[in-house]
């Protein structure tokens, strides 16, 4: 028996027991539960949980023994050779409706009148990480993903090396000279919800769930990414790349002319052992840099190829590294980093959270979205942000 069969026999027990746990709530009504009813509810929902545990294992194993078939064999189709299409969800291409409609499906499951039970499986919130991910900037330019279930997540900071010196023989070895700290950052909760009325919900189905799925990813995203780049950790945010203490400052006088502010900060950062992998700007300061001309009276942009013609298309790269843009960077400042250096700290309890409860007297359900996270940057000195004062 493969691992699709048998993950379909453990959804299989999962909705048996989802039908009876219903049949028990449906007859209790209004009164309160037995001893015997009480015991029967607690077998029901750990049988629940159990199977779906089961369910989404075999899932994930059927999905790796997919994939490497598929690199194997890479004529092959998308979905799982001889299984039910319905495992093919499984993959990392899940959109976010069917994820947000998934976690609608299993909150309805296993959430009753009497218990309030509900639950939001940790696959649901790795996917909303993954799904969140090509929205954020930050997140899309390469940084480091952290995942910790901890409240405060800390970095080891090495702020001074070891003394070494040359010794005879049987002399005294060199000691001393090593210094280190611990930075400890704790992800801070990003949020945001609404009451969706119930029609929209269930006539529309993951199809037509996907624009306000996006909707939520896209407002977390911008949320986390405006702290990730310019915060200063006042109020309930953290502070962003741009405002860390000890990062490296270029001041540059007047507007941009060239690239030599680029070729400076590249500079900075090597001689930190860093190397930039990232610039991160306003969209006007990238416009400012496309309105450049390789010389006075010429048509071709100085962002050109070498050998490319005024018509065509300009990459977004400066000297060979990505150039981001973002709406929250101010116009004055522009970010060059490593981002090998720098870390996104997610709280593995970040996702899509359903309920009927709140909205029961006007027909509608509630959803949210809930992301917590932070910026770490224990190597200041990999960023270099450049200041340009008109």
């Amino acid at each position: 028996m493969n691992h699709a069969e048998i993950a379909q026999i453990a959804i299989d027990k999962r909705e048996v027991a989802i039908r009876q746990l219903r049949e028990l709530t449906d007859g209790v009504k209004n009164r309160s539960l037995t001893r015997g009813e009480k015991k029967r509810e607690s077998e029901l929902l750990d049988l629940i949980a159990e199977e779906d545990t089961n369910a989404k294992r075999h899932i994930s194993a059927a999905a790796a023994e997919d994939s490497a078939m598929r690199a194997q064999f890479p004529l092959r189709g998308a979905t799982f050779a001889g299984h039910p299409e319905r495992f093919a969800k499984a993959s990392s291409s899940v959109t976010p409706g069917e994820l947000m409609h998934r976690s609608l499906e299993m909150s309805r499951g296993v959430t009753t009148p009497s218990t309030g039970k509900a639950f939001s499986p940790e696959q649901v919130a790795k996917n909303f990480v993954d799904l969140l991910a090509p929205q954020s900037v930050v997140m899309a330019s390469g940084v480091n993903r952290v995942e910790t279930d901890a409240e405060t997540y800390s970095f080891p900071v090495i702020r001074s090396d070891f003394s070494a010196g040359f010794v005879g023989e049987l002399d005294d070895l060199p000691t001393g000279g090593f210094g280190a700290e611990p930075l400890k950052v704790t992800p801070r909760k990003i949020a945001v919800a609404d009451l969706i009325a119930n029609e929209l919900i269930q006539d529309g189905g993951p199809a037509f769930l996907n624009p306000m799925a996006k909707s939520l990813l896209r407002t977390v995203a911008l949320g986390f990414d405006r702290e990730a780049l310019v915060g200063t950790g006042t109020g309930k945010g953290f502070v962003g790349i741009a405002n860390t203490a000890g990062i490296q400052k270029l001041a540059v006088a007047g507007e941009l002319k060239d690239l030599d502010p680029f070729v400076s900060a590249f500079g900075l950062l090597e001689s930190a052992n860093a190397k930039a992998s990232v610039i991160v700007m306003a969209p006007k300061s990238w416009s400012a840099l496309m309105a450049l001309r390789e010389m006075s009276g010429s048509l071709k942009p100085l962002l050109s190829e070498s050998a490319g013609s005024p018509t065509a298309g300009v990459q977004r790269s400066i000297l060979g590294v990505p150039v981001w843009l973002s709406s929250f960077m101010p116009n004055a400042d522009i970010l060059v980093y490593e981002a090998d250096q720098v870390f996104a700290v997610w709280r593995r309890d970040a996702g899509f959270e359903i309920s009927n409860q709140f909205g029961f007297l006007k027909d509608g359900t509630a959803v949210r979205a809930i992301a917590r996270a932070a910026i770490a940057v224990p190597n200041a000195a990999a960023v270099c942000k450049i200041t340009v004062s008109a």
